[in-house]
């Protein structure tokens, strides 16, 4: 299984930039950029850092492509969280 996130949109949304999201993440923005585009996978310790920098729960921000049938939270349920989230 592939894993998915939805960094791109958050950050979109929220009109961050990736070297703000990194610092606070305490990352190379390199390594974010890589992240977000799918390149890499994140260990736990660094979702955990992106998704708290973010204020999102990990569970929302990254999810195991195929996974949204069995956990009931497809590519829309991710979309509109962020949106709810983004507003937050």
């Amino acid at each position: 299984m592939k894993l998915k996130n939805k960094l791109n949109r958050v950050l979109h949304d929220r009109g961050l930039a990736e070297g703000e999201v990194a610092l606070v993440a305490r990352l190379d923005q390199g390594h974010l950029n890589r992240i977000k585009n799918g390149r890499v996978k994140p260990t736990l310790v660094t979702a955990l850092r992106i998704s708290q920098a973010l204020g999102i729960p990990v569970q929302q921000l990254f999810w195991l492509e195929g996974s949204e049938a069995a956990t009931g939270v497809g590519s829309e349920a991710h979309a509109a969280e962020g949106a709810g989230a983004a507003r937050a």
